[in-house]
């Protein structure tokens, strides 16, 4: 088993403005990089903005402590553009990755014992390294979450009727009335527990295709600790390098 890599952060202290006409009143949006977006309704006094960082001090300050910690959990460098090292916690594996360029057009990457991986071909092209580097991690994804996902539904006997592999920006899993479950490749760099708890989540949909009081007491039938789960969850992104944005 190949051992975790802490990463080190810092926030910038600066800060951009979005004027978005759904907004309906100020709000703040850190990105993994540690980039704080203020977002704000059209037509607002963008000279209010510095007393509004000012009263939401506390709140940039813990976010950006959960997102360090959170990102020092992830054991590899979330913001590299071209990763050195990949930590997938779902599933323990920390993969070492290195770049062999060549003459050939393309990029392939290649799995080798002693969890290494290799990008051979036009690997100086850091566009096409992240493309077949995510392209690996959807592949990863389907291979173990398909088991792990049918192994629960039989433990639960909570039947579903196929699953896909996307790579959403904003969702973690969702399920169709057809009971098909769609996964986020994303998903590889959480914890277990919070990836179960996400196949339960989406299970526990098969049944109830909303989230009202029946659908959350059969979740908390399976997974009595789903309340805090689910607020870990919210702070899941942190996790997930920037190379797969």
């Amino acid at each position: 088993m190949c051992s975790a890599v802490a990463s080190h952060f810092e926030m910038s202290p600066e800060y951009s403005v979005r004027e978005s006409p759904k907004a309906k009143h100020v709000s703040l949006k850190m990105s993994i990089q540690g980039n704080l977006e203020v977002i704000i309704p059209k037509g607002f006094d963008q000279k209010r903005i510095p007393e509004i960082l000012q009263q939401k001090q506390s709140w940039i300050e813990r976010v950006t402590r959960r997102m360090v910690t959170q990102q020092a959990l992830a054991g590899s460098d979330v913001l590299a553009d071209r990763p050195e090292r990949i930590a997938l916690q779902a599933i323990a594996e920390n993969w070492q990755v290195d770049y062999s360029p060549n003459q050939k057009s393309g990029i392939r990457a290649k799995e080798y014992s002693g969890c290494r991986l290799i990008l051979e071909g036009n690997a100086e092209n850091v566009e096409d390294c992240k493309t077949v580097l995510q392209q690996w991690i959807a592949h990863k994804a389907r291979v173990h979450f398909a088991p792990w996902l049918r192994s629960i539904s039989r433990d639960l006997a909570l039947p579903f009727q196929g699953i896909s592999i996307r790579q959403q920006k904003t969702i973690w899993g969702s399920c169709s009335i057809r009971k098909t479950i769609s996964l986020n490749s994303k998903l590889l760099f959480l914890s277990p527990s919070l990836v179960r708890y996400v196949l339960i989540h989406e299970l526990c949909h098969t049944i109830h295709l909303n989230h009202s009081r029946d659908f959350w007491a059969l979740v908390g039938t399976y997974e009595p600790d789903y309340e805090m789960l689910d607020a870990n969850l919210r702070d899941a992104r942190y996790l997930v390098p920037w190379w797969m944005e």
